[in-house]
């Protein structure tokens, strides 16, 4: 526990410290214009990874990410995040926080996690088809490096019966030599990843660089602790999902060396950090939708320490038993998470469908039915649809449909 001169946050610095090193402080109106690489690298240091996931029932989740601070058209954040990652080679894609985007500076702080699975410290069916598919393995790497960039499509598929995940023996493969870090992601087409060779992809200065395991988690946890803002042990060792007991390890050495400061927070059962150069500016939210997959949220536990918000996504839930909907996005209002709204994007109709809109306790707060009518009409836009479509579930269907209907 902290020794009694710890220093104290009350809940609402915590909160204000957090959306702040997250990007996600009022700031005016967002103004497409206004994007262009480097905002999107300011965004960059704001959160440091990027996770990508497949599911588009919205949006791309990174691109809801993108959003949520940097405003612009979906087709500009798109064309934007493709340029930096693909053609400057500003971001670069790895195994940090899942497959995530990363600046690509901090891609030799990988390397540890790189070597671990050169020894088996990787997902289960992927070592398993390595260890008796060596050859074929070695195949697929030649064939990278006399062809160029590939998909695991153009390279052949050899999918068996009961192979891992579905995938295809190729695909298993490519996947093994992108955690092993022989081959990167050159650029993708409809979302499909294009392989090449790690030294063909990223500057030989990047290549070249390496830290010792130890000192390469510390530098991930004081990252971390910047990103964060504030934040336990557990969430510090889970934004970059480094082996928790090594990382907690970490954090300890940081603590007693002084690089991270040792905090009680109001309503918290552990201590909390914070990176030194942190300090408390009293901080207003932006009224935005957050991606399931956002940094803010995605740790659940933190979500509820820091929100008092029980997230929980339902994707894999069978219809009849989810509580909320499919894919329900936070919505986040005057720094508290208020609401949360189960939504699609519905191509042929050309409407943003919303299924079910939530507000947190048990009245509706009219101010925050009005934040999320204006924000779900942004986001109707952002995505080109033509308008929206309420649905019944909720305590904030009715509200929303009176907002709307004025």
């Amino acid at each position: 526990m902290p020794g009694p001169k710890a220093e104290e946050l009350s809940a609402y610095q915590a909160r204000s410290i957090a959306l702040a090193a997250q990007g996600l402080q009022q700031s005016g109106k967002l103004v497409s214009k206004e994007l262009n690489i480097y905002a999107l690298r300011r965004t960059f240091q704001d959160i440091g990874v990027l996770q990508i996931d497949a599911v588009s029932v919205v949006a791309r989740s990174h691109l809801l990410v993108l959003r949520s601070r940097l405003g612009s058209s979906q087709e500009r954040l798109l064309e934007v995040l493709n340029r930096s990652a693909y053609k400057r080679r500003d971001l670069t894609e790895y195994w940090c926080h899942e497959a995530s985007y990363l600046p690509v500076q901090d891609w030799p702080l990988f390397k540890w996690r790189m070597q671990e699975a050169q020894s088996g410290k990787v997902w289960k069916g992927i070592w398993d088809f390595v260890t008796n598919n060596r050859k074929f393995v070695e195949a697929v790497h030649e064939k990278i490096r006399d062809l160029g960039p590939s998909s695991a499509g153009q390279l052949g598929s050899q999918k068996k019966k009961g192979s891992w995940w579905s995938w295809s023996d190729t695909k298993i493969a490519l996947e093994w030599l992108f955690w092993v870090g022989a081959v990167a992601v050159s650029h993708r087409e409809n979302f499909t990843r294009f392989y090449d060779l790690s030294e063909r992809v990223l500057p030989a200065e990047i290549l070249g660089s390496a830290l010792p395991a130890n000192q390469a988690q510390r530098e991930l946890i004081l990252k971390a602790s910047r990103h964060l803002g504030v934040a336990t042990a557990e969430d510090l060792v889970d934004y970059h999902r480094l082996p928790k007991v090594e990382g907690k390890k970490r954090v300890g050495e940081l603590a007693e060396d002084k690089l991270l400061r040792e905090v009680v927070v109001e309503g918290w059962d552990r201590p909390g950090y914070l990176h030194p150069k942190t300090s408390f500016e009293k901080t207003t939210s932006r009224s935005v939708l957050l991606s399931p997959f956002d940094p803010l949220v995605w740790f659940r536990p933190r979500a509820r320490r820091l929100f008092d918000f029980d997230y929980r996504l339902e994707i894999y839930i069978p219809a009849e038993k989810r509580i909320h909907g499919y894919y329900v996005l936070p919505f986040l209002d005057r720094n508290k998470l208020r609401a949360r709204v189960d939504v699609k994007a519905n191509s042929e109709k050309n409407i943003l469908e919303v299924r079910g809109a939530y507000g947190e306790g048990r009245t509706v707060d009219q101010e925050t039915a009005e934040s999320l009518a204006h924000e779900l009409q942004a986001l109707a836009s952002w995505r080109n649809l033509d308008g929206l479509k309420i649905g019944k579930r909720g305590n904030l269907a009715n509200p929303l449909k009176r907002i709307l209907s004025k």
